[in-house]
């Protein structure tokens, strides 16, 4: 709340509210509650006021539900969001930590029925998630259903954890502490060190810091895709926005993709230990 605060005075004082994208979410679980995701309607009405009032603004670009709950129908849901869509409060809708198929049907039925369905996405995704270990159990990550879904569907993908925590950029070009942590994360997996192998490699043969592989091979997919990053340090962001100019060879594409899509368990049932 404290950030959206921020984030109110700031779009108040500088008088730029025409010229950004604000994306803001709603229905985040209840904590004390065994996290009971908050859609009715009622709940999400709530949310989207207090959004509003917080960021001193009279529309969100792109709002968010946070997570599903998959007892509810996705026909009550979506006729709960269209109506903010319709006041004119919200311009377009996302899905964040929903599956692919729950996506779909959302989707089919606002195309039916006229309404807005989802054009956004936010799902665990970044080069290393799919041997990921300890994924929060309401979270949802890309996988081939829901590749498949952003490309047929011209769904735009902004993952979160797109940088893997900075697994990749300190488990190669970091201190010892770096190496440490890397060593300690749930992307430490034989696949994945494996993989930043290859992503080191790639980003020595082009001059480049790790991290803009990282966020490359997202953005080589056949679909929009706008990474969320989240930077520690000043050399991470440079990265970053270095991310920008840098594209993935089609055989470093396809090299990187192969790594990423293995999926037999005995590949990631133990840590690769460097020498």
């Amino acid at each position: 709340m404290a950030l959206k605060r921020i984030v109110g005075d700031w779009l108040q004082a500088g008088g730029v509210r025409k010229q950004i994208v604000l994306v803001t979410k709603a229905g985040h679980p209840l904590l004390e509650n065994n996290w009971r995701v908050r859609l009715s309607p009622p709940e999400l009405r709530q949310d989207l006021e207090g959004s509003l009032e917080t960021l001193r603004t009279d529309y969100i670009d792109v709002w968010f539900l946070h997570r599903d709950d998959e007892r509810l129908p996705v026909e009550e849901i979506i006729d709960s969001c269209d109506a903010f869509v319709r006041d004119g409060q919200v311009k377009a809708l996302g899905a964040a930590n929903w599956t692919a198929d729950r996506i779909r049907k959302a989707n089919d039925y606002a195309s039916r029925a006229g309404k807005a369905g989802f054009v956004a996405t936010q799902l665990f995704w970044n080069l290393g998630s799919r041997h990921f270990r300890g994924l929060e159990s309401t979270q949802r990550s890309m996988d081939d259903d829901a590749e498949q879904l952003h490309e047929a569907g011209n769904l735009v993908a902004m993952p979160f954890s797109s940088q893997a925590g900075g697994f990749f950029s300190d488990w190669l070009e970091g201190d010892e502490v770096g190496r440490l942590k890397a060593e300690q994360s749930g992307y430490a997996t034989k696949a994945n060190f494996q993989t930043a192998r290859l992503a080191g490699e790639i980003a020595r043969r082009n001059g480049v810091p790790v991290g803009a592989v990282v966020l490359a091979f997202l953005r080589s997919h056949p679909f929009k895709v706008v990474p969320i990053v989240g930077c520690g340090t000043s050399v991470h962001l440079a990265a970053s926005i270095e991310a920008l100019d840098f594209a993935l060879s089609d055989a470093d594409r396809r090299n990187l993709r192969e790594h990423t899509s293995h999926n037999d368990r005995w590949f990631n049932k133990y840590l690769w230990k460097r020498h």
